[in-house]
């Protein structure tokens, strides 16, 4: 990727952190002007919409299309919601980005299953115990032979 992609990689970062979420909601005027202030780097629009869409393509970043219904019944989309992958967040780490490591950890440690944020669904008990499956086979078996 460009140096453009790495600064809106960065800066997408950069708004996650800023709430403690693991998304941002950052519309592509916001991203343009924190790039401006921090980066130096002035594009349009249209660049930062290709950035995103090749960002979202190399599995880096996910999108989330977000809408508001007014009172009158009328559509209004919002700026999408932005949140890293794994891979992007194994991106960010490779370019030694400060903070990245943080959330790669919190990352593994929820895909490892040692978040206990969320309740584990209870194993399934068995349906059938040794002696139901022989019967159920010797009635299948049964029930072949007649049909020949």
């Amino acid at each position: 990727m460009n140096n453009t992609k790495n600064a809106v990689a960065i800066t997408l970062f950069a708004t996650m952190q800023s709430g403690g979420k693991h998304y941002t909601k950052a519309g592509v005027n916001k991203i343009a002007e924190l790039l401006k202030k921090y980066h130096a780097i002035e594009v349009k629009r249209r660049w930062l919409f290709y950035c995103l869409a090749d960002m979202e393509e190399k599995g880096y970043i996910r999108r989330r299309e977000r809408y508001h219904r007014q009172a009158n019944g009328e559509m209004i989309q919002l700026s999408s919601m932005i949140s890293f992958t794994l891979a992007g967040v194994r991106y960010l780490v490779q370019k030694r980005v400060a903070g990245a490591i943080a959330l790669l950890k919190r990352m593994m440690a929820f895909i490892a299953g040692k978040d206990k944020r969320w309740p584990a669904d209870p194993e399934p008990e068995k349906a059938w115990t040794a002696e139901e499956i022989q019967t159920n086979k010797r009635r299948l078996k049964t029930l072949i032979e007649n049909l020949a």
